[in-house]
């Protein structure tokens, strides 16, 4: 029987929904590949639109007979080109209403995440980012969507011992699952040599991968694109190389008749899988054996 109490029901006016200070932000996933590998040619592209990259061969030696005329050295050696037709951006407008009501800032919280969202996007894109270069790759080993073993480790690490990428600037990035792979390896736990605890916010593992930095990222799964599946990493810092012709720019403008202001962010760039020369002496096709990719679960 009802008391006639003064409830939840009666006092509805008074009860008003209070707002957090804060909004509730979206995942990140972690970034940093980008400060992994050869960004050396930026500096050169202050303005044009394609770089060459001329290659230099280590030259023929020949054995001197007696009485005889030596041979010149003559090479014609080649180059790779990396042309920056890339442009990403991210593009909002708050109008003068919301800026004035709203309890939050957010254009400035917007522009934030924008640039998160375009290096997630240089990084970690199937298509247009770095995630979409390891399934091209000659030396693979591994099996999509199965956890990595030492051998397999060992063998990415073997590929680049042949191919006499230096030890200095070799990395791994791997996805979470291949991460957790590493990791149910006893001598890797047990050693204090080799990876055992991950820093949260860069994604980078504590310790090394037979001699190289581990890094951990979701953005590693883009690659092929199938649930439970991806591709990781393991390059010399040569390896592949990410020009940024123009960095994260903030670009601002008022809209008169969209009674707001404009906000575009945006990036100019493109990267590549570089073919380096071997050490054959009088040259050699170069090729992309500075990288490894390790097939994995996601």
């Amino acid at each position: 029987m009802a008391i006639n109490t003064i409830g939840v029901t009666p006092a509805a006016n008074f009860l008003p929904s209070v707002w957090a200070n804060e909004v509730s932000d979206a995942a990140q996933a972690t970034t940093g590949l980008a400060t992994l590998v050869d960004r050396s040619y930026e500096d050169s592209l202050k303005f044009g639109r394609v770089i060459a990259i001329p290659d230099r061969s280590n030259p023929a030696v020949r054995i001197k007979t007696e009485d005889t005329t030596g041979t010149w050295s003559n090479r014609t050696e080649t180059q790779q080109t990396i042309t920056i037709s890339r442009q990403a951006y991210v593009a909002f407008l708050v109008e003068d209403i919301v800026d004035v009501q709203s309890k939050y800032d957010l254009r400035a919280d917007y522009t934030d995440a924008a640039g998160y969202s375009l290096m997630a996007f240089i990084e970690g894109d199937a298509t247009s980012g770095m995630a979409s270069l390891p399934s091209g790759w000659t030396n693979a080993t591994g099996t999509l969507g199965v956890d990595p073993g030492d051998d397999d480790f060992i063998a990415c690490k073997n590929f680049l011992d042949q191919a006499d990428v230096p030890m200095a600037g070799r990395f791994w990035y791997m996805s979470p699952g291949e991460v957790n792979a590493m990791f149910k390896i006893d001598k890797f736990v047990r050693s204090g040599d080799y990876p055992e605890v991950a820093n949260i916010s860069t994604g980078e593992i504590v310790g090394k991968l037979y001699g190289a930095k581990v890094m951990q990222s979701t953005l590693a799964a883009n690659n092929p694109g199938v649930a439970g599946q991806a591709y990781g990493w393991y390059c010399g810092k040569r390896g592949v190389a990410l020009i940024q012709q123009r960095k994260v720019t903030v670009h601002e403008q008022y809209i008169l008749l969209e009674v707001g202001q404009g906000v575009l962010i945006d990036t100019i760039y493109n990267f590549a899988t570089r073919v380096i020369q071997p050490k054959t002496l009088g040259g050699a096709t170069s090729d992309n054996k500075f990288n490894s990719a390790l097939k994995g679960p996601a």
